[in-house]
């Protein structure tokens, strides 16, 4: 009796190989697509003498080569494995076809075993001997001495090479002995072990090879009562998953058979195996067939298709059934297999009498085959269309009868508690009673969300870069009429979509969680927006309220109903029946998506009281916005501030009033603080008498059709109805820092204001106590309750009274007063420490890791007396050290290298900053005991600073001021803070207030009879307009002390003003300092009558609505509208350093100036004062101011100047500009430029500068020192540059490359193609597929050598579009086809070849080996097993350059 040794393949193997049969039997993944990346090394050291043996498997006829068998004296466990085993160094022994290699090199090139001639079924082995010999066995066949001079310790290598694809180790018994002293193995040598030898198994035997398990399992054990799960052996594409329940095939789309899956235990008589469908794909023909077999899975080799079998299996396929692979049944049935949808569910059952049947979701179809063994297993074939199958657990009929008995027993149960808390409330409180625990969140939930909060709350912690995969669901089933209930507590605003909430069959343990619950097919409702999705489909389109429309701290429930009724709630509102004869037994389910971020399970009907102070009351002396409101605002600041939080979600219901009703001749004034660009229509303003405890708050306020007023636009509307269409004020051109004031005089007329002027009678007879209402709709986002104009005099002014008691100043005391004007909400700016990120508009700043790098200015420098204020939002114990705070000379916009680590680093420009107690200027202390310290800050304490008149930096801490920190500081300064230490987060508290000088104090009426300032008479003091303002659009960077404006990002926003209004007869004058062509249309210039600091910037300045002339082009726009042409240069045309003015003449006409030169009155009645505005649009990038210094000459001089650089540029030939700036002529280049002109293609097609082309002919290599290969894109992947080629730069719009981010993200590879499609290709910008028709009729084919229709790999498609990362392969000449060119200048013939140079998106394309059949390395320093890429996806591919190769004909 000999000991048969039970080896395996070690767990370190090639990256192609999967293991399995408990690490016995080996397969090469993708076998037809890859010839190599298969080794496979013992998981231990061979004994001596014993023998290594495997056999063959499954062979493919695609490739040349196959099986290489030999030893290693190295670990695999430490080794870096080679593509293939003659790669192997260091003492490796290999046979490769009859060639033996020592270290990759040949020692023996004829052995008496060539391994290429192997067969399925073919036994090879591996011998070390006692002697140090190796030796080689082919069926049990020594071959003789391979090698010798072996070391002691070796490794068994097999390599799954070229057609070899699958091996199993077979058992062999020890013993065969080559020692010349004795045959046998004494008993010494037979007890010796290797220490790491513990993967072998002995057992007892009286054969030498494994016996296979007999058809009707004899030797298998009887059916056990284990839950069905499928086998760990089954077809080579198959991948297990939730713990082997769920099967799936790999490579789907490329492949459509090899999905045999079996049950791991044979199937009890009477006993249901069920599966579902999970999924399905539309490419193949055929789809799942299911089954019985008698195969044992453990010995089976598992056929491509089930059908192939020709022994005791009986299967369903389509509508019949099939016996050992022939058709026994043609019409079996009423359902079709391949017309089956996911989710559907498909059965099997053996009965005692020996029928099977067949079930289709349940329903039995009918005996199917009689006489069945009694020994079977269940079997799966996904075949063709399927591709994933979960078994679902089966419940005997006697388990549903006692479940049914215990639910019937419930709900009496239930009835009998409610009558008992009815009768008895004192005894059994609410609640009191429960059958188990609240439900909670199960842990195990989709790969974007987590549940915390001791499983109370869900959330998805990454929401901002995630919308999907976060579905979660409780930890055990709802029980009929319990209310699941949740609140949703955070809402982002950057998706579409939001929450959905449901109920399904599936528990959380078992759910093969998708990316959104809307796609399981199967036991699953949901509501999703305002309908009801029933596996995956919807039932009911109008359902309730929208899910969408919800905001943060709304409840959503989920409810069965004891009669099977599902219920959906909304605020505690029940929306009504959704769906009947809902199954019991179902897991509540919450998918947080798109804006839904969070969400926590609340008692049912525990709604929590608004927090004390939320409420403000109704007889508050104050005005105040009220805590009633529709339900998209947000009221905060204590009443004082209303916002329509998803400003750029939703347009509406956004409704708010005042707190109490308005007092005769009182006025109720608004600062609209924000506006979006989104929508029509903006803020509507009015009263009603409706008190808002009455009002059911409309999604618009002028939807109500009794006692209200409103003005919509320049309507004026009562109850709905309108009464004047043309009001002086018109709502929807109001801009941010603009007041909007509603006023009922005490003669019953209704006044509206601007900006504190009255508009004038809306209407009449409105009823006193009145509530004032604002509806922030479409473009209006925000407003605060504008606290009433105050004067502050310089000097004491000295009231008169006239005899009607108006109250008026003198005409010298207001010109000497202030009134001051809430201004615009501060914000930080955008020039940060490299640790900070700024979010709400700018308005938070966060630092998101270490202590430090988080320094962070004000957006504008500060007013004299201006208080920028910050509150504490955030603080981590772990850090020391604080928030720092100070002001600064620094202009963040003249930062062009990265800020210090920390404030007290900041010694370019002076900068003071209180740190702790300390006050440092420049980073050295100047006071070491400043009052307060801020080392102790927490959240909610807000920190301050400001810049008062007598030029001292005040610090507040909490509204206190802590006193003067720091003297002589100069203005222009803006605040800085640095977020340090313990501080992690803060916000902005503060707005800036607007001193307006020189004007009065709006009033009711005035008998004073003064006369107002003439227009004119001081607009000769005006400072000159020599600066552009602050304020601008969000798109501009200021620079040399704000004379030079930049347009950092995009075509638009890019709008800027100058700081001071323009005199008459002043010419504003630019000069364009950077024009791109990427774009069309260019800058534009005018003037408004807008203030700077008031000014809401439009995408474009042709958008300003209100006392605004542009030009654009060749025309004028006054306020939005196109008003006239003229004859001058059109602005669209102008080129970098040429010069564009505005002039305003002394009768109030706008002149236009270019190139210094008048062009005449382009608008007349121009008022005074005006602002020069610029907007930086499209083509025109960066312009200056120029400066009163120039002068008229130094102007014409720099206009003539660009007028000759601009004509030599046009009037010089391409072939002068050097490829890649390196002032070379490559007569190369010339001559591929020479056959460009030839293929007629449109010049729009490529970039004008020639910067962007590349010669990569040998002298300008050289000359360049361009290097042969890199690594592009992510993950990085390796290609070659395009040596010998011309490249041409086509033209690529940069939105698209910026929205795609191909130039970091895609991959480099090159498409070589024919001439003739190189013009469909540009213009079409994608790529063509064989079998598409090229310009002049020729149909593309696959080119001579490459694989076509009639020779090709089984199973290969050649309608593919085929790149490559390597030049090399994509320019042989099966691709970019050669023809004959004729050069025009020198009568010389040519052969040339064009290509594509594209980006390509990753995970679009398959990595494949050459398939134009050479034998070669095509390219160093790419693989040929990696050389080719295909796909189907034009969209995935981006040309981006032309390549031509002109070569002499030889």
């Amino acid at each position: 009796m000999a000991t048969t040794m039970r080896r395996r393949f070690h767990q370190k193997h090639g990256n192609l190989i999967l293991l399995t049969n408990n690490g016995r039997t080996a397969s090469r993944n993708e076998p037809r697509q890859e010839f190599n990346n298969g080794l496979v090394i013992s998981k231990s050291v061979l004994k001596e003498d014993e023998i290594f043996e495997v056999r063959i498997d499954k062979k493919v006829e695609t490739w040349s080569g196959s099986i290489e068998i030999g030893v290693t004296s190295l670990d695999p466990g430490n080794l870096e494995l080679p593509t293939s085993a003659t790669g192997l160094c260091d003492g490796a022994w290999i046979l490769s076809g009859s060639t033996v290699l020592h270290d990759g090199e040949a020692v023996l090139d004829e052995y008496a075993c060539d391994l290429d001639g192997c067969s399925i079924g073919d036994r090879i082995g591996v011998q070390k001997t006692r002697s140090g010999e190796l030796h080689v066995f082919h069926n049990g066949a020594d071959k003789g001495v391979a090698a010798s001079g072996l070391p002691s310790r070796v490794y068994a290598v097999v390599d799954l090479y070229g057609k070899c694809t699958q091996v199993t180790l077979i058992d062999t018994t020890q013993g065969v002995s080559h020692s010349p002293e004795d045959s046998s193995t004494s008993e010494d040598d037979s007890d010796e072990e290797d220490d790491d030898d513990d993967d072998t198994e002995t057992e007892d035997t009286e054969r030498g090879d494994e016996l296979p398990v007999p058809p009707d399992n004899a030797s298998v054990n009887l059916p056990s009562n284990d839950a069905l799960l499928f086998h760990r052996r089954h077809g080579s594409l198959i991948t297990l998953m939730n713990n082997g329940r769920t099967a799936e095939r790999g490579n789907a789309r490329e492949e459509f058979n090899n999905g045999v899956v079996m049950t791991s235990r044979l199937l009890r008589s009477n006993e249901l195996f069920e599966i579902r469908i999970d999924k399905l794909i539309d490419k193949w023909s055929g789809s799942i067939e299911i089954g019985v077999t008698t195969h044992n899975p453990e010995a089976l080799d598992f056929p491509s298709t089930m059908t192939n079998l020709r022994s005791g299996t009986i299967m369903m396929s389509g509508c019949g059934i099939l016996t050992n692979g022939k058709g026994t049944t043609r019409e079996y049935g009423e359902f079709d297999l391949d017309d089956l949808a996911e989710g559907d569910r498909i059965g099997v059952m053996r009965k005692a009498n020996g029928d099977l049947h067949f079930f289709i979701n349940g329903h039995d179809q009918g005996r199917a085959a009689s006489n069945s063994p009694q020994l079977i297993f269940g079997v799966v074939d996904l075949y063709g269309m399927a591709v994933r199958v979960t078994i679902l657990e089966w419940v005997p009929p006697a388990t549903h009868a006692m479940a049914s008995f215990v639910d019937h027993r419930v709900p009496r149960l239930s009835y009998l508690r409610s009558l008992a808390q009815q009768e008895l409330p004192n005894v059994f409180e609410a609640g009191a009673w429960e059958w188990t625990d609240r439900p909670q969140f199960h842990e195990t939930c989709g790969i974007h969300a987590q549940v915390i909060n001791g499983g109370q709350t869900a959330h998805r912690p990454n929401a901002m870069d995630d919308f999907n995969n976060a579905v979660v669901l409780t930890n055990r089933p709802l029980q009929s009429d319990e209310m699941f209930e949740i609140r949703i507590d955070r809402i982002v605003d950057k998706w579409a979509g939001s929450i959905e909430i449901g109920l399904t069959k599936h528990a959380p343990q078992e759910l093969d969680f998708p990316s959104t619950m809307t796609n399981v097919r199967s036991g699953t409702w949901m509501m999703t927006g305002n309908g009801i999705m029933h596996n995956g489909s919807p039932i009911v389109d109008e359902y309730g309220l929208n899910l969408d429309r919800l905001r943060e701290a709304d409840r959503i429930g989920v409810m069965r109903k004891r009669n099977g009724d599902l219920h959906f709630f909304i605020r505690g509102v029940d929306q009504g029946i959704a769906a009947t004869n809902v199954p019991p037994n179902l897991f509540a389910v919450v998918d947080l998506y798109g804006q839904a971020t969070q969400a926590t399970i609340v008692e049912p009907g525990d709604y929590a009281e608004e927090p004390v102070g939320a409420r403000v009351p109704a007889d508050d002396s104050l005005l105040r916005f009220y805590h009633l409101h529709g339900r998209n605002v947000k009221i905060t600041n204590n009443g004082l501030r209303a916002q329509r939080p998803s400003a750029t979600g939703e347009f509406n219901d956004a409704i708010i009033m005042s707190n109490r009703p308005l007092r005769e001749g009182e006025m109720f004034e608004i600062t609209i603080e924000k506006m979006v660009d989104r929508w029509s229509g903006s803020i509507e303003a009015g009263v009603t008498s409706i008190s808002p405890e009455e009002l059911d708050f409309p999604s618009t306020m002028t939807d109500l059709d009794h006692d209200t007023w409103m003005l919509s636009g320049a309507c004026v509307m009562k109850d709905g109805l309108m009464l004047n269409n043309a009001y002086l004020l018109d709502l929807d051109t109001v801009h941010e820092g603009d007041r909007i004031g509603i006023l009922r005089s005490t003669d019953g007329t209704l006044h509206f204001f601007l900006s504190g002027q009255d508009m004038g009678i809306a209407c009449t007879n409105v009823p006193s106590d009145v509530y004032a209402v604002i509806d922030l709709y479409g473009q209006c986002a925000q407003v605060s309750l504008a606290p009433r104009p105050t004067l502050v005099p310089r000097t004491t002014p000295v009231p008169r009274t006239t005899p009607n008691n108006t109250q008026v100043t003198s005409r010298q005391n207001s010109q000497n007063s202030v009134i001051a004007v809430p201004g615009l909400m501060h914000k930080f700016h955008t020039v940060c420490g490299s640790s900070i990120q700024l979010t709400e508009d700018f308005a938070s700043a966060s630092r998101l890791r270490t202590f430090d790098n988080a320094i962070i200015f004000s957006n504008k420098p500060l007013k004299t007396d201006e208080l920028f204020e910050v509150k504490v939002e955030k603080v981590a114990s772990q850090w020391s050290g604080t928030l720092l705070i100070g002001l600064t000379t620094l202009n963040p916009n003249d930062i062009t290298e990265g800020l210090p680590i920390s404030a007290t680093s900041l010694r370019s420009k002076d900068t003071w900053v209180v740190q702790g107690s300390q006050v440092k200027h420049n980073g050295q202390i100047i006071k070491g005991n400043f009052s307060s310290t801020l080392e102790r800050l927490e959240v909610g304490d807000t920190v301050g600073v400001k810049r008062c008149q007598d030029g001292t930096m005040h610090i507040f801490l909490n509204g206190d001021n802590l006193g003067a920190a720091a003297k002589d500081i100069p203005k222009n300064v803006h605040a800085i803070i640095d977020v340090y230490g313990i501080v992690e987060a803060v916000s902005v508290m503060s707005s800036s207030v607007m001193s307006i000088e020189n004007q009065r104090p709006p009033s009711i009426s005035s008998s004073s009879g003064e006369e107002s300032d003439k227009e004119g008479d001081s607009t000769i003091s005006n400072p000159s307009p020599t600066h552009f303002h602050n304020n601008h659009g969000k798109n501009i960077g200021l620079f040399n002390n704000n004379l030079t404006a930049r347009r950092t990002a995009s075509y638009n926003q890019a709008v800027v003003i100058s700081e001071y209004p323009l005199p008459r007869k002043k010419l504003f004058e630019i000069k364009l300092e950077k024009v791109s062509d990427e774009w069309t249309s260019s800058v534009k210039i005018g003037v408004t009558n807008q203030s700077p600091e008031r000014l809401g910037f439009p995408a474009s300045a042709s958008n300003i609505k209100k006392g605004t002339w542009i030009v654009q082009g060749d025309a004028v726009f006054h306020n939005g509208n196109k008003v006239r042409t003229f004859n001058g240069p059109n602005l669209d045309q102008l080129k970098e350093g040429d010069t564009l003015g505005v002039l305003v003449d002394g009768q109030g006409q706008l002149h236009l100036y270019v190139y210094g030169r008048d062009c005449g009155v382009i608008a007349e009645h121009i008022p005074n004062p005006c602002y020069p505005l610029v907007d930086l649009y499209g083509q025109c990038k960066e312009v200056s101011i120029v400066t009163e210094e120039l002068g008229a000459i130094g102007v014409q001089e720099e206009t003539e100047k660009a007028a000759f650089e601009n004509g030599l540029k046009e009037n010089t030939p391409h072939s002068l500009y050097a490829i890649g700036g390196n002032g070379r002529i490559c007569e190369y280049q010339n001559l591929c430029l020479r056959f460009k002109a030839t293929l007629g293609l449109h010049d729009a097609h490529f970039e004008t500068n020639p910067k962007f082309n590349k010669c990569y002919c040998e002298p300008c290599r050289k000359y360049q020192g361009t290097s042969e290969c890199r690594e592009e894109g992510e993950p990085l992947q390796r290609y070659t540059r395009p040596f010998g080629w011309c490249k041409f730069a086509i033209k690529l719009h940069s939105r698209f490359i910026e929205m795609l981010n191909i130039f970091n993200v895609w991959h480099v590879a090159f498409h070589g193609t024919k001439a003739g499609a190189v013009r469909k290709i540009l213009d079409s910008g994608m790529l063509l597929l064989p079998g598409d028709i090229a310009l002049g009729g020729d149909q593309l084919t696959e080119q001579p050598g490459h694989f076509n229709d009639t020779h090709k790999p089984k199973g290969f498609d050649t309608k593919q579009i085929f790149i490559s990362p390597s030049m090399h392969y994509a320019g042989c000449n099966v691709y970019a086809t050669k023809q004959k060119f004729t050069d025009p200048k020198t009568k010389s013939v040519y052969n040339v070849s064009v290509a594509f140079q594209v980006r390509v998106r990753p995970n679009s394309y398959t990595t494949g080996p050459q398939t134009i059949g050479v034998n070669h390395n095509i390219d160093p320093h790419i693989n040929n097993s990696k050389i080719e890429w295909f796909t189907k996806e034009r969209s995935a591919i981006v040309p981006y350059a032309l390549l031509i190769r002109v070569e002499s004909i030889k």
